[in-house]
């Protein structure tokens, strides 16, 4: 009899026992086609590392990004628009071509793909090539594989927008850290 309460007793505090609810999913992030990012910015290619500020305005119709050093200083200016791409740099004449990859793979040695980094900054693939994806729990991108391009969300905002992702390619590693966002 003893044997059968303690069964009893056993089942009922089982019964009490609470599994922790799911995550939350989190919505899907909706693609804007106007905003600006204000934040950081870090590249490692090969040997060579450059860090500093980065402000960027983007429009469905054209991208300016411009990098400033640590102190202060522009670095370098990236304008695109129907024109092409136009790259200025301190005490250089500025330089064009098409696209920014091949404008700065001639420039700084390196392809600098801003095509696909204005949906990845939004947690989004670019929908005109093949990807990969991989969700947390909630359903958010943790990485993302698209066009030879690996990119890990390794921080979201409290509006659910990325915070810190790295996006790595063949020797390239580039570390964007977004200190404000604003939608327009």
């Amino acid at each position: 009899m003893p044997g059968r309460y303690a069964a009893v007793a056993l089942l009922a505090l089982a019964g009490c026992a609470s599994v922790p609810p799911p995550a939350a999913p989190v919505p899907p992030p909706v693609a804007r086609e106007a905003w600006t990012l204000a934040g950081r910015i870090g590249v490692q290619h090969g040997e060579e590392s450059v860090s500093g500020q980065l402000h960027w305005q983007h429009r469905a119709e054209r991208d300016e990004l411009l990098m400033i050093s640590p102190l202060g200083q522009g670095v370098a200016r990236i304008v695109r628009d129907d024109g092409g791409v136009r790259l200025e740099m301190p005490n250089q004449p500025p330089r064009h071509a098409a696209d920014v990859e091949s404008l700065t793979r001639a420039t700084l040695g390196y392809a600098l793909p801003l095509a696909g980094l204005a949906w990845w900054v939004q947690a989004l693939p670019d929908p005109s090539h093949p990807f990969e994806a991989r969700h947390d729990e909630s359903g958010r991108l943790v990485q993302l594989r698209q066009s030879g391009w690996v990119i890990d969300y390794l921080q979201y905002a409290g509006d659910a927008r990325p915070r810190r992702l790295t996006v790595a390619r063949e020797g390239l590693r580039i570390r964007l850290v977004a200190d404000s966002w604003q939608a327009e």
